[in-house]
């Protein structure tokens, strides 16, 4: 299996390598660059263009790309134009923080999707089953904004339960009780608005699995030799119908590290994904580009994470 996985982890250096280009090329298309919009109206043109040529904004982008493709193969991935530092410091300090808030939104799905999908099957047409439908119906539904906004006026502004914007509270030392309770406390808001809305597709999957399950030959053999009802759902149907959970559990994580975009920028939460935003509307070239190669890395893990965690809930899968 070690082979295997050193094997693909090689296979996706030319598939970044591709992507790269992709990015860099598009981006080059945007209308604009770092300067646009963002310099002293009395500062003459010829001194704009000045500090473009400078910066290399000038050239062409494949001239621009080579420039930084072989500056990043060395750890060097240029700085940002906009927060005038390097752009491994920028994201080291904002990816701890979509970490965290992916892992405990990863929690709280969970947490919501097993019982509701196990409950939903088991109960099959029953007002339980009905509600967790309508629950499904509108979780699915329902835009990722909207549901946001709703959080943030509600438990935010008009409860005034949690902070709407931010990561922590100012003045906290880092390593104390009160500092990780405050970054938890700026968590729950969107890991909850996140979580509600990834259930769908795990409630659904579980709900079909315990349903399929149901009518299985182990089953009815395991109720006529009197096993009760109880431990056929917890140690039969249970384990078996979270195998297509399980297919898709990796990525379920790093899909939410790189696709928190629209709630952290709701809750002006300093992630990957806030900065991602500002990055593109600050045309800072060099932090998008290294977001999305990212974003497409934790991709491309996810579906290796995927696998491995396959053969671990079901033995008779080997990678290959």
């Amino acid at each position: 299996m070690w082979k295997t996985i050193l094997r693909r982890i090689i296979l996706m250096i030319p598939q970044i390598f591709i992507l790269s280009i992709i990015v860099f090329a598009l981006g080059s298309l945007m209308p604009g660059d770092a300067l646009t919009g963002m310099v002293d109206p009395t500062i003459s043109k010829e001194q704009i263009e000045a500090q473009r040529a400078l910066l290399g904004l000038n050239k062409p982008w494949n001239e621009r790309y080579i420039d930084w493709m072989s500056k990043a193969l060395v750890g060097n991935f240029g700085r940002s134009f906009k927060h005038k530092m390097p752009v491994t410091s920028i994201i080291g300090q904002r990816i701890w923080n979509t970490l965290w808030l992916s892992i405990l939104t990863v929690i709280l799905t969970y947490i919501i999707a097993l019982p509701l999908g196990l409950l939903s099957g088991r109960y099959q047409n029953s007002k339980l089953d009905r509600f967790v439908n309508l629950y499904n119906f509108i979780s699915y539904s329902i835009p990722t904004f909207v549901l946001g906004l709703l959080m943030l006026w509600l438990f935010g502004y008009t409860l005034n339960w949690f902070p709407t914007r931010g990561t922590i509270d100012a003045g906290l030392q880092p390593g104390t009780i009160q500092y990780m309770l405050s970054r938890l406390n700026h968590m729950i808001l969107p890991a909850v608005t996140l979580a509600i809305l990834s259930t769908t597709g795990t409630i659904q999957y579980l709900r079909t699995g315990v349903i399929d399950a149901k009518t299985q030959d182990y089953v009815r053999t395991a109720r006529a030799k009197g096993v009760p009802e109880e431990k056929i759902y917890s140690r039969h149907i249970f384990r078996n119908s979270l195998l297509p959970i399980a297919s898709f559990m990796g990525y379920t994580l790093t899909g939410l590290i790189s696709g928190s975009v629209i709630t952290e920028t709701i809750f002006t939460y300093q992630g990957m994904g806030n900065l991602f935003i500002t990055s593109i509307t600050g045309r800072d070239f060099t932090v998008m580009t290294t977001l999305v190669l990212l974003f497409g890395l934790m991709t491309l893990l996810g579906t290796l994470l995927s696998d491995i965690i396959m053969v671990f809930v079901d033995p008779r899968i080997r990678i290959k």
